[in-house]
């Protein structure tokens, strides 16, 4: 994928630590709250600092491993230091963010006019946070898709979506039922058109290339 690849999304959700460390208010306070659901939140961190601190020093600048290391980063009250280096790198983060979905945007735009106007119409709208009900790859060169709608903006709650003319299907991870729709990028190949889209449950990244699409919706 050229934009919504899975190193950016895991970066993505790893913000939330430093988010965290910009926006706390009373740290007293916010475990107070939690502690009305039973919640633990210095321990809930403390796990989460664990399960994710491989990936935390692997995207993160060299300036943030100190805090890491030592466990800082989750701290209720931390440095004014670490506090504007969250500031920052979350500024630049989103920067970069905003730029993909721009960039990502205006390669749409311009792939339209070589696109189906079926296949231009559909991916007009982001099919983010869609669920596969089914995927299925057929003998024929066709491979369908079946979507629930239901947490999207699409005002159908179901849609089938059989993709013409196969001849590239890849992910590096199965995508199968269950698993969320995320991110899609539209780009125009030989002999028709490849979707791309960033899934989750489990993370992966796919790609299929066709000559053409069928939907049906209801």
């Amino acid at each position: 994928m050229k934009y919504f690849t899975k190193q950016w999304f895991e970066e993505n959700q790893l913000s939330n630590y430093l988010f965290f460390l910009v926006t706390m208010g009373d740290w007293e306070e916010e475990k107070a709250y939690y502690r009305e659901y039973g919640i633990d939140l210095e321990q809930e961190r403390k796990m989460e600092l664990q399960r994710d601190r491989d990936k935390l020093l692997k995207f993160l600048p060299k300036e943030f491993h100190p805090y890491v290391l030592d466990g800082s980063i989750i701290e209720g009250s931390p440095s004014d230091k670490l506090r504007s280096l969250a500031r920052n790198w979350l500024e630049h983060f989103d920067t970069l963010t905003n730029e993909k979905f721009e960039s990502c945007a205006a390669d749409f735009i311009a792939a339209k006019s070589k696109l189906s106007k079926t296949v231009s119409d559909l991916f007009d709208s982001s099919f983010h946070d869609a669920i596969i009900q089914t995927i299925e790859r057929n003998a024929e060169q066709t491979c369908t898709i079946k979507l629930n709608l239901e947490n999207t903006y699409h005002e159908m709650d179901m849609l089938t979506i059989t993709f013409i003319g196969v001849s590239e299907f890849a992910s590096t991870a199965p995508v199968r039922n269950g698993s969320w729709w995320l991110y899609e990028e539209i780009s125009i190949v030989e002999g028709g058109f490849r979707l791309s889209v960033l899934f989750d449950s489990p993370l992966a990244e796919f790609s299929i290339v066709a000559k053409d699409v069928v939907i049906k919706s209801k």
